[in-house]
């Protein structure tokens, strides 16, 4: 009887002893979970990438989100994300990474702080999208101008305002400063912002789109003024009629508004706020010339009315918009090779 005692309290020492060994070896990371689930929107500067860890924890995490580095393993002490848009029901959450460098391999992954610690997914990889244009050398116009040349989506663009004087053909185009005989015109004519030579060579010159539409030719010898279809195909590859397209477009220089949107210029594009003339005859003392530091108005080739032809038009905010003006206006003019 006595050894049969002796042998039972011994057991029950060992299981009791075995059952704090293994409570005392639990790993925190098998009750709670945190995984890094999958990239998405993948773009030359930007990423969103999705975490998850079970809904039943959320009450007791304190602080989750997304790292991100050139170098493996990312954790909290680096780049990272601190987010709120967890669901309740799935435990999913994302995060937005932008000013991302170009053509560039991140390691990513998504974590979460409890009373525990800090718990780390799974990493991932992510290259953001190369650059979004080429240099693509120059052209000349019959005056001289020389102008730089980028490709973007396999079309070569011109990469400043025209500034020409001449058609194709060595016909002068005049110029015409005064808004009553600007607005009379039915053949080609230009002038600077604000009859201002030096506007010229920063914005280009301003023209009708009867300049524009002449069948001697505004642009240089292989080359035609940009069409509607083109610009569309731009802005499209670019992100749409959207501020992203237009922060791409927009030249990061002090010549736009300091309360503009923040410009990216990624497309290589430049695009300046070249403003707009005489869309019609202003009354005596207001100003014919509108938007310059503003406002960037391009024609299309595209008639659009008897009256009017397509353009595109981008804001200080990054807005774009597709129009339709009147031939009379005058516009800055951007070039495609043929």
């Amino acid at each position: 009887m006595k050894k049969m005692l002796i042998l039972t309290l011994v057991t029950f020492l060992v299981i009791s002893c075995s059952s704090e060994d293994d409570s005392s070896s639990v790993n925190p990371e098998d009750l709670f979970r945190v995984e890094t689930s999958s990239v998405n929107n993948l773009g030359h500067q930007s990423a969103t990438v999705f975490g998850r860890f079970g809904p039943t924890y959320i009450a007791g995490v304190s602080a989750y989100g997304i790292c991100y580095g050139l170098s493996p393993e990312p954790t909290t002490a680096g780049p990272h994300t601190t987010e709120t848009n967890i669901s309740a029901t799935s435990g999913v959450f994302y995060s937005n990474l932008i000013s991302l460098s170009q053509n560039t391999t991140y390691y990513v992954r998504a974590y979460a702080t409890n009373a525990e610690g800090t718990f780390y997914g799974e990493q991932i990889t992510l290259t953001t999208l190369g650059q979004l244009f080429t240099n693509a050398g120059s052209v000349t116009d019959i005056d001289g101008n020389t102008y730089p040349s980028i490709i973007i989506n396999n079309k070569q663009w011109m990469k400043e305002n025209l500034n020409v004087s001449k058609y194709r053909n060595g016909d002068v185009i005049p110029e015409v400063t005064d808004p009553t005989q600007w607005e009379d015109l039915t053949t080609g004519a230009w002038c600077y912002y604000a009859n201002e030579t030096a506007n010229g060579t920063t914005y280009g010159k301003l023209y009708n789109w009867y300049a524009v539409n002449d069948p001697r030719g505004l642009a240089p010898a292989g080359w035609h003024v940009a069409t509607d279809q083109e610009w569309t195909a731009l802005t499209t590859f670019l992100g749409g009629n959207t501020t992203v397209a237009g922060a791409k477009l927009r030249d990061t220089g002090a010549l736009w508004a300091p309360e503009s949107a923040i410009a990216t210029n990624q497309s290589g594009f430049s695009a300046l706020p070249s403003g707009r003339s005489f869309i019609t005859v202003t009354p005596t003392g207001e100003d014919p010339f509108m938007f310059m530091g503003k406002v960037a108005y391009w024609w299309s080739s595209t008639q659009a009315s008897s009256t009017s032809s397509y353009t595109l038009n981008v804001g200080f905010t990054n807005s774009i918009t597709r129009s339709s003006i009147r031939f009379n206006a005058g516009l800055a003019v951007r070039c495609v090779k043929n």
